[in-house]
């Protein structure tokens, strides 16, 4: 389908040198309120250009705007075309870290907001969270366990099973109720684990890694939690979690400079 763009000739807002940015805005606001939704493909760019009385550049800057902000995707071919796409939260994280290593923000400074703001997700992912969510949870944890039962001594595995932790820490968000509190959790997981990738690219040492006798008590703590989450214990999920979040800092330390700026581009 094509989406019905609001806005045509002779409208007054739409000029330059603002005409791109006023047309992404109007744009932006029909892809977030779920008026165009998400697959649909935007009006040809000639049909645009005459709707709109703007010149093809200038429409096609307001496309680079959309594109950049991970709300379409310009398709090429003959079928080709702007194409609405859901907001990714990638995005926002992305400038979170550009942000946050311009400013010089250490790894410390990472794991200490993770720890504030998952026991808080904790907390509610108790009170909250689904059987479903409670399924997820336990499925995250048996493919971990089945992955160190099979030997995770290479790097390929090792680097799976750090992917598994992040994606444990992203179900804790997901299923914990609260959608701001998701976002910024899941924000502040990939900029660790960018900087994170960063650190494993840059490890002169190939031994750096070898000392693994901490991850049997890691899926004790997960196993831990969910039985907590089960029985909608808030306040010891809470208090057990922020525990479990220091361990985990401690281990992280121990291969990495906590006071060291983070580095999450190369």
């Amino acid at each position: 389908m094509t989406a019905q763009f609001r806005g045509g000739v002779g409208d007054p807002t739409v000029r330059a040198p603002k005409a791109a940015a006023q047309i992404a805005d109007r744009l932006r606001a029909q892809i977030v309120r779920g008026e165009i939704p998400p697959g649909e493909m935007l009006p040809s760019e000639k049909r645009m250009v005459v709707d709109l009385g703007v010149s093809r550049p200038t429409l096609r800057e307001a496309f680079r705007i959309l594109e950049s902000e991970g709300l379409i995707t310009v398709l090429t071919g003959a079928r080709g075309g702007p194409q609405v796409r859901l907001p990714d939260l990638s995005v926002a994280s992305r400038h979170i870290g550009l942000y946050l290593q311009t400013q010089g923000a250490t790894l410390q400074d990472l794991m200490e907001a993770r720890e504030e703001f998952e026991v808080c997700c904790v907390r509610l992912l108790a009170l909250r969270c689904t059987r479903e969510g409670l399924e997820e949870l336990k499925a995250c944890v048996e493919e971990q366990r089945r992955l160190w039962e099979a030997g995770i001594e290479s790097g390929a595995n090792f680097a799976r099973w750090v992917a598994l932790t992040g994606e444990w820490h992203d179900l804790i968000a997901r299923h914990c109720g609260n959608k701001t509190l998701e976002a910024q959790a899941k924000s502040l997981s990939d900029v660790l684990a960018a900087h994170r990738s960063v650190s494993l690219q840059r490890k002169k040492d190939p031994d750096a890694y070898a000392d693994m006798s901490y991850i049997p008590g890691v899926f004790a703590d997960y196993e831990r939690l969910i039985d907590m989450v089960a029985a909608r214990d808030a306040a010891g999920a809470e208090k057990f979690w922020r525990a479990h979040l220091r361990r985990a800092a401690e281990v992280v330390y121990r291969n990495r400079d906590p006071h060291s700026p983070i580095s999450l581009f190369g």
